[in-house]
């Protein structure tokens, strides 16, 4: 096993063990010739020709890398789709579709007429192009050319953060520059974010009292006509100046290029304000954990957990918005009957600060010219795998939101080297 930078030794994940008797396969060759070519590449084939013992073994290799990807919960691959090719030096290494798997290894021999192989799967490091859940695959991602620059992917304008959760806006701007905006700039009121990071673009504004209000609205005006996207909610406080700056951002969006992302006390405030509920701007993304949720429909909590689905898609239908139902199993529906639900369950995001930096990924996909169904689709499957992929690597408590936005960088490179696996794999003859 080899060492993750930072984490210590990994112990494997998985192990698979087979054994194949070689006077079976011998007898399966005499009876159905094709057996090889069916379930065997061209490769394997001819380093075991006339070599029975050597085909048991691959066989055996197979089901031990089948047994692994099984004990993983991944789809369980084709015999034909898994090869046994040997290294430099003979060593072997295990193929699926044609592709290495990252911490995969595999070791094999023949005697006493049988057949042994052993699988393994250790711990994948930080760079891994593979991923820990399943990829959907219509997952939009922004395309990044290699001749693009700071414009070509987007500003995102963040309204967040109070002296009570100085935080919020720095996790939120966290979230929009892991995701790969290209501008970052937040509304800066006071001394209560001088933790933003260097990267993000400060907009002096003035506070009513200890809370962003309208007045700040006309101080960011120039912030706001380059933005794309704008974030709005996270640590804001729930006092009378942001029901005032609601209204006012509202009203702005009507008329505005920008697609508008509500979290947090964004939510909360329209729940306490219908007046303003009634405004939130039509095609908005939403991003309510349940209670904020229930508040905003005026439910029970119990009745949105109940049918988690349901709920949601009834929500974004009547106020014609994408809706985050966030929680074990997020759900995203779009007005138009979309839904999804994603299947990362992982507690490394049971903490405070990791819909911050949601609502900012969010954003920045937003920012980068996905529609808000796909950029709310896809920022949630991105945050879900990078909780995940924290929480094989480093452990299941203890990882702060900074990090779960620190991973997006990876998370989203191995998205993209997957998705280009399986256009190259597509493209084959």
């Amino acid at each position: 096993m080899t060492p993750a930078a930072g984490s210590g030794v990994n112990p494997p994940l998985a192990v698979g063990v087979d054994v194949s008797s070689v006077e079976r396969v011998r007898a399966l060759l005499r009876r159905h010739p094709e057996f090889a070519v069916k379930y065997f590449t061209a490769g394997e084939v001819e380093y075991c020709r006339g070599r029975p013992e050597r085909l048991a073994a691959r066989w055996a290799a197979k089901e031990a890398v089948r047994k692994v990807f099984g004990s993983m919960g991944w789809p369980i691959p084709l015999y034909s789709r898994i090869a046994v090719v040997r290294l430099p030096g003979g060593a072997p290494r295990a193929l699926v579709g044609g592709e290495p798997v990252e911490g995969l290894a595999i070791a094999l021999t023949h005697d006493a007429g049988l057949g042994i192989a052993v699988a393994a799967l250790s711990g994948r490091g930080p760079q891994s192009r593979w991923l820990w859940g399943r990829l959907p695959e219509d997952l939009e991602l922004p395309s990044r050319p290699s001749d693009g620059h700071k414009g070509t992917f987007g500003t995102v304008v963040v309204v967040a953060g109070s002296p009570a959760f100085p935080g919020a806006a720095v996790l939120c701007s966290l979230g929009a520059l892991r995701g790969g905006a290209g501008k970052v700039k937040a509304l800066v009121a006071g001394p209560e974010t001088g933790s933003l990071p260097p990267e993000v673009i400060r907009v002096p504004v003035a506070a009513s009292g200890s809370a962003l209000g309208p007045e700040a609205l006309g101080q960011a005006q120039l912030a706001l006509r380059s933005a794309q996207a704008v974030v709005c909610g996270p640590g804001l406080g729930q006092d009378g100046p942001v029901a005032g700056l609601l209204e006012g951002l509202f009203a702005a969006a009507g008329a505005a290029a920008w697609s508008l992302v509500l979290d947090a006390d964004a939510l909360n405030v329209c729940s306490a304000w219908p007046e303003v509920r009634r405004r939130i701007p039509r095609g908005s993304v939403l991003t309510p954990h349940p209670l904020e949720a229930a508040r905003l429909a005026g439910m029970e909590l119990s009745e949105v957990e109940s049918d988690r689905q349901g709920f949601s898609a009834r929500m974004a239908e009547q106020m014609g918005v994408v809706l985050v139902l966030k929680g074990a199993g997020t759900v995203v529906a779009a007005p138009d009957g979309r839904t999804w639900t994603d299947d990362h369950h992982t507690s490394v995001l049971a903490t405070g600060g990791t819909g911050d930096v949601l609502a900012g990924l969010i954003g920045s996909l937003l920012a980068q010219g996905l529609e808000p169904y796909q950029a709310a689709r896809t920022g949630v499957f991105l945050h879900g795998e990078a909780g995940t992929r924290l929480g094989f690597l480093r452990g299941r408590a203890g990882i702060l939101a900074s990090e779960v936005a620190g991973a997006l960088v990876e998370v989203q490179e191995a998205v993209r080297r997957q998705q280009e696996a399986t256009a190259a794999r597509a493209e084959r003859p």
